[in-house]
Formats: structure tokens, C-alpha cells, sequence
């Protein structure tokens, strides 16, 4: 008798392939199916990923970030946007903003941290969850918090300001950032995180916005929030290197 697909590992694993990150999700051959068992996951979970990569547009506005990114990858490693940043002035309270914003982002990041040890939240005195569940609750917790900040937070803020005027004088660097943080794929993230709606999923985070939905991967979030938090501390930097204006 021939062995059942594996329908669910087989939609991850491409899934995955087109939205996430190398060696993220499933290796070839885990029949993910068989290890759920009689434990499966819900019809609307597997159309969330058909639709996702049925999703021509997704995918393209998908790929547009990335580019971005990658792009950010080598510019954000050096001090390029730090010096290009440190030519626009400060309004009086923009340190202040700044580094609230930073702490805050960093503190969301510090919920993720997996370090072998089982992790603790300040409900095991009263729920007990199994250790995969809160891992899982912890990782798309920490991811939805940075991004909340990074996104909605300083979005409308002095370090938006600061990037808009940088790019407006010609910094190169401060133009991708501000092609980032506008591009159709992070703005949909954005808009689901302040004026939609946004839930856990099977392979990530799930958002939903008036154009529909879209599904992220917790790796590819977690390295977009990487570059997110250097130009939030390149900001910061410059602030502290100039004076401020009224």
C-alpha cells in the first residue's frame, strides 16, 4: 500500500521556500502530518497557506522587500546611514523619543530568548502550557511586539523624520530605509498591526488588512526586526553626536 502524502509538510515546505528563510521549516522527508497524528490542524490553517502562495501579488511585494533588505544588509553593517543622519537636525525631544523607542524594542526582543533552558512566563504559577506551545507563544509574542514598535511607534516619529529629511538631501542609505519602511510588504504588516487584525499560524505570523491576507514566517520577521533595530540605533547615535533644535 502506498504511504499517505504528506499534504501539510509538503505545503510548509513550500511555504517556507517562497516566504522564509534558508533551513527554515520542515526538512525534506518529516512527514509533519504523521508527527501531528490524530492532532491535525484546522481546514482554515491549509488554506491560509494555499492562499498565500496562490497570492501573485504577495509574492512579488514579498520579493520587493527582501531585495530592499539584502540591499540594507551591507549599507546597515557599516556607519553609512549614521553619517548621513548626523547631518539633519534633532528636534529638542528626539533623544528622548528615540531611546524610548529603542529600550522598548529591545525589551520586546528579550522575551525571545532561547537558550536551552525552558522558558518562564509570569502565568506558570496558573496555566500550564507544553513547552513547544509557549516557545512558539513567546517567539510570535517578542516578533509582535518589535514590530508594533518599530512599525507604529516610530513610524510617525522623529526617527521618520529624521530619515524622510536625510533621503530628501540625497542619502543613499537613508533612501532605502525609507523604500523599506514604505514597500507594499512591510506597510501591509503596518496597517494589519494598528488598524487590523493579526493572529498566530501553523508557519507564522498571519495579517490581515483591507487587501486581504498575508502569512510571514517567525525568520524572516525576526530578520527584518534585525535591520529594523540597527537603523533605530543608528538614530539614536546621531541624535546623541549633534545638538538638538527647538
Amino acid at each position: 500500500m502506498a504511504a499517505a502524502r504528506d499534504i501539510l509538510g509538503d505545503l510548509l515546505r513550500e511555504f517556507y521556500q517562497a516566504f522564509g528563510m534558508p533551513e527554515e521549516g520542515p526538512p525534506p522527508g518529516c512527514d509533519v502530518t504523521a508527527m501531528l497524528g490524530g492532532n491535525g490542524v484546522a481546514e482554515a490553517e491549509l488554506l491560509i497557506l494555499r492562499t498565500a502562495l496562490s497570492d501573485g501579488v504577495a509574492r512579488r511585494q514579498f520579493r520587493a522587500c527582501r531585495d530592499i533588505i539584502e540591499d540594507l544588509a551591507t549599507r546597515l553593517t557599516g556607519e553609512e546611514l549614521l553619517r548621513e543622519l548626523c547631518g539633519i537636525p534633532v528636534p529638542q525631544n528626539g533623544f528622548e523619543q528615540l531611546s524610548s523607542g529603542v529600550f522598548w524594542f529591545a525589551l520586546a526582543s528579550s522575551l525571545d530568548s532561547r537558550r536551552g533552558d525552558p522558558p518562564v512566563t509570569p502565568l506558570d504559577q496558573i496555566v500550564r502550557l507544553p513547552v513547544p506551545l509557549k516557545i512558539q507563544m513567546m517567539i510570535h509574542g517578542s516578533l509582535v511586539l518589535r514590530l508594533y514598535v518599530a512599525l507604529v511607534y516610530m513610524r510617525e516619529g522623529v526617527l521618520n523624520d529624521l530619515i524622510r529629511e536625510s533621503s530628501k538631501a540625497g542619502g543613499r542609505c537613508s533612501a532605502q530605509v525609507s523604500k523599506l519602511l514604505n514597500s507594499d510588504y512591510v506597510r501591509r504588516i503596518r496597517n494589519a498591526l494598528s488598524h487590523g487584525s493579526f493572529s498566530a499560524g501553523i508557519a507564522g505570523l498571519v495579517f490581515r488588512d483591507d487587501h486581504g491576507v498575508i502569512a510571514a514566517t517567525p525568520g524572516f520577521l525576526n530578520w527584518l526586526c534585525t535591520w529594523l533595530m540597527l537603523i533605530q540605533l543608528q538614530g539614536l547615535a546621531a541624535s546623541a553626536r549633534k545638538p538638538h533644535v527647538a
